[in-house]
């Protein structure tokens, strides 16, 4: 109904217009109604007969011939009605005609073949801009589907991913001191369950996520007895909110490619700072160039996941600087939050 109403405002609009244009011509207001009339509905039968017809059909088979043919003989089939109908109006004076100039019958036919001729044009265009506007559409729809479903596949593979690891930290605990595994498999039961049932939204409160962070870290700390391990927040946070899961794949990795020397410290820091609603989120930790992991350092699957959902989520509002330097091993994240 809407658009219904859009297009009669639209030729009720443009109706007043060529009533307007008629008058450089037509000085007899009876006239210029009469000859308006004809015009716009010769365009209207000419544009809607294209816009709902032929287009919508040449845009299915894409055959331009035949779109041409159909256009042509239309432009033709309508002029020649309109010819006909204004020579039975002016032959039998069915409208008392004022001109100040004369016509002849091959004045009209060409006047009545260039306003068809017009309402054609205008059908076409009209629909092949309306259709770019719903491709258009249809493909942003397509795209935020798709986003939506890697979202949802990243953030599904970070669980298993984390539960492997969190799982390793438990079987190494249970060798050595079987009362403190019983703590750490509560700790693991509270970060699964954060997981499962307050991660299934877009955004989470930043208090959650540095909560579960500190527990995360805490956690890991335990069996990374031979690393000095270390997490700092400052700033407030209280009100921001973040995509759940983005910082917990940057301290894994921290973690897992931390170096194991003997003889010189090993050690993971990591600080998070709140600024104008601003994360900065800075891990640096040691790490063997020399060891075959070290290369991996870059490759495992939550840093892949985390910079994919960084891009579909925030796109250019993070940036994110990943290196290595004199066996430091650095990830720079800032975030403009909600």
């Amino acid at each position: 109904m809407r658009k219904f109403f859009l297009h009669f405002l639209f030729w009720i609009v443009f109706f007043l217009m060529w009533n307007r244009i008629v008058n450089f011509y037509i000085s007899n207001h009876i006239n210029r109604l009469y000859f308006s009339a004809l015009d716009v509905s010769l365009i209207i039968f000419a544009f809607y007969s294209i816009y709902l017809y032929v287009m919508p059909n040449y845009l299915k088979n894409k055959k331009l011939g035949r779109l041409i043919l159909l256009s042509f003989s239309l432009t033709v089939l309508l002029a020649g009605v309109y010819v006909w109908m204004m020579t039975v109006f002016l032959r039998h004076m069915l409208v008392p005609i004022n001109f100040h100039f004369s016509w002849d019958y091959t004045d009209l036919q060409y006047n009545r073949f260039f306003i068809a001729l017009l309402g054609v044009l205008a059908g076409c265009f009209v629909k092949l801009a309306v259709d770019r506007l719903e491709v258009g559409r249809r493909m942003e729809a397509m795209e935020k589907e798709q986003s939506l479903a890697e979202l949802t596949y990243l953030k599904a593979q970070i669980n298993p991913h984390f539960l492997f690891n969190s799982l390793n930290s438990l079987y190494t605990q249970l060798e050595h001191s079987p009362e403190d595994a019983k703590g750490t498999l509560i700790s693991i039961a509270d970060l699964l369950r954060y997981q499962l049932y307050e991660c299934n939204t877009d955004f989470i409160p930043m208090a959650n996520e540095i909560a579960y962070l500190k527990n995360y870290f805490n956690l890991q700390s335990i069996r990374n007895d031979n690393c000095q391990a270390s997490l700092t927040i400052s700033g407030d946070y209280e009100k921001l909110q973040i995509a759940p899961l983005l910082l917990i794949p940057f301290a894994e990795n921290a973690f897992k490619y931390v170096s194991d020397y003997d003889k010189q410290a090993n050690f993971i820091k990591v600080k998070v700072d709140f600024i104008d609603n601003k994360l900065n989120f800075y891990c640096t930790n040691t790490f063997d160039s020399g060891s075959k992991k070290s290369d991996n350092n870059n490759k495992g699957i939550g840093i892949t996941n985390v910079k994919k959902r960084l891009d579909l989520i925030y796109g250019d509002a993070y940036s994110l600087r990943i290196g290595t330097v004199s066996g430091l091993y650095t990830i720079d994240l800032m975030i403009k939050l909600k």
